[in-house]
């Protein structure tokens, strides 16, 4: 490749990398190790033959480099890995299990080198067990990393990749500062023990986990960052990818979603979730054109996708970190969906307006109400592609009402519904699952199989707080109430649907057999 079109292309593809560390991040602050490096100024070896360094070049792209940095990465939330094996690229599908929101920054040019410092707030999700006591929750924590680095360049021909390596030169400086309080759970009688001996001598359980865990996080902090970073530019379809860690020559960062499925991207990544989490994701800038959100649930009972704007969230971010213990009301922003177990991979286009007006926007993962289980899913952020079909967004409240029912003519046992082989006496019975309360119960309709009932339920839904709503059909007799089946109401169910919506009800157990079908109809409230 010419030289100049070479530095050309470096300065070009740092200037419109929209997301820098973030959005090329797909991974964030990953776990791969360096191999095959060069001691310090030398880019890393290609079949044994050294790459020779090209000063000028070097200085150039380092110049270059040290004031666009900081714009780019301040404010976005960089993505923290869980403990994990992968290594080189393989780190880069690496689920993010917290963030580190990126609130001071500072590049310069010194001599050849870049001395970068960076600092602000995060959380991430700890489990770990030692001594007997366990530690199992969201740790909330301030940080802060300062190194000085070597910038090298390499350019792979044959896979048309362009590598730029950021190498720290002398150590990396790094402080993890956990805040609030570390619950400690005793995992047995003597852990219990000990757990009291330390209460009554004055040494709290909970302060020595707060100072295991700066020791540790601080630890993995500067053996991460010590690694050094690589950007990756493939020339083939113009993508920046960004990652802690060193990849050889040529090779990118494994994602969730494969280069070969459509264009550059901004942001893929893939995250785990705990009840009562949240994972934050971006901000995204959509002025450059409309932005399209692929996302799948991998694992879990269910996630809530918010669209939010980025200053009420930061005021609530700075709310929590100033008092640990304090519960601001989070913003809601605007539902963009609602994703269940089993249901399958949306498409959708992202709003160029939060709650009435025009923000930088910044997406928002968090567990369904009531889940107890962690959810894992990945995503793709990336310009709309002409022609795409967008999966309709989720209305923020609905109204329902319960059209009819029609119930099959026997039982799941083979049996009519009353004894003396008569129709069923029809009753619906509606629930929030998350709020854990009935809500409405239908007037009975005797001795019909095949019933309208055109009732309105008493209030409008919030999608995000009281779905899903639960159906329960029921043959309602005079000495007893048999369970025809039940259907459940999702926001995945509400994407799909039509103003008028069918719904399978199915009985219990091992192998569900559907005895009726429920007729409902949805108007969205905006």
């Amino acid at each position: 490749m010419n030289k100049r079109v070479w530095k050309q292309s470096i300065v070009l593809a740092w200037m419109t990398a929209g997301c820098g560390l973030m959005g090329g991040g797909g991974g964030g602050v990953g776990a791969a190790t360096p191999t095959n490096l060069a001691p310090t100024a030398g880019a890393p070896t290609s079949g044994g033959t050294a790459v020779s360094p090209d000063a000028e070049l070097r200085a150039m792209v380092t110049e270059a480099l040290s004031p666009q940095l900081c714009p780019k990465l301040l404010g976005s939330f960089v993505g923290l890995p869980g403990e994990s094996d992968a290594r080189g690229p393989a780190a880069g599908a690496t689920a993010s299990v917290g963030r580190w929101w990126i609130r001071r920054c500072e590049a310069r040019t010194v001599g050849d080198r870049m001395e970068l410092s960076i600092g602000g707030s995060g959380w991430t999700w700890i489990d770990r067990e030692a001594d007997g006591f366990r530690v199992r929750q969201y740790l909330l924590f301030d940080a802060s990393a300062s190194l000085g680095a070597d910038v090298t360049v390499g350019y792979d021909r044959a896979r048309r990749v362009a590598s730029l390596w950021m190498t720290p030169a002398s150590g990396v400086q790094a402080t993890i500062t956990p805040r609030g309080m570390v619950n400690v759970e005793a995992q047995g009688f003597f852990a219990s023990v000990l757990g009291g001996v330390a209460a009554v001598t004055g040494t709290s359980v909970s302060d020595r986990a707060r100072t295991q865990a700066a020791e540790l996080g601080s630890t993995q902090l500067r053996d991460r960052l010590g690694a050094g970073f690589t950007m990756t530019i493939g020339l083939e379809r113009h993508q920046v990818d960004f990652m802690v860690g060193a990849l050889q020559r040529g090779e990118v960062p494994e994602r969730p979603y494969p280069a070969s499925e459509g264009g550059p991207w901004l942001v893929n990544q893939r995250s785990m979730v705990w009840p009562g989490g949240l994972d934050v994701v971006g901000p995204v800038d959509a002025s450059q054109g409309s932005l399209g959100l692929d996302v799948a649930l991998e694992e879990g009972d269910g996630v809530v996708i918010r669209a939010v704007c980025a200053e009420p969230l930061t005021r609530y971010l700075d709310a929590r970190f100033r008092d640990p213990v304090a519960t601001p009301a989070a913003p809601t922003g605007d539902t963009l969906a609602e994703l269940t177990q089993g249901s399958r991979e949306r498409h959708l286009t992202l709003p160029t307006q939060v709650a009435g007006g025009r923000c930088p926007l910044v997406l928002t993962f968090s567990t369904r109400g009531g889940s107890a289980l962690p959810a894992r899913l990945r995503y793709r952020v990336a310009p709309e592609v002409p022609g795409a079909v967008a999966t309709p967004p989720v209305a923020r409240r609905v109204r329902v009402q319960i059209v009819g029912v029609s119930v099959t003519p026997r039982n799941a046992n083979g049996h009519a519904w009353d004894l003396v082989g008569g129709e069923a006496d029809v009753r619906v019975i509606t629930a929030s699952v998350p709020l854990r309360r009935e809500l409405d119960r239908t007037p009975v309709v005797a001795d019909h199989n095949d019933v309208t009932f055109g009732r309105w339920l008493p209030s409008a839904f919030d999608v995000a707080r009281d779905l899903p709503l639960r159906f329960t059909v029921v043959d309602d007799d005079a000495t007893t109430e048999e369970v025809i089946g039940s259907a459940d109401l999702d926001a995945d169910a509400l994407a799909r649907a039509t103003p008028e919506l069918s719904l399978p009800v199915r009985t219990a157990g091992a192998v569900p057999v559907q005895t009726a079908t429920l007729r409902l109809r949805i108007e969205p409230l905006r």
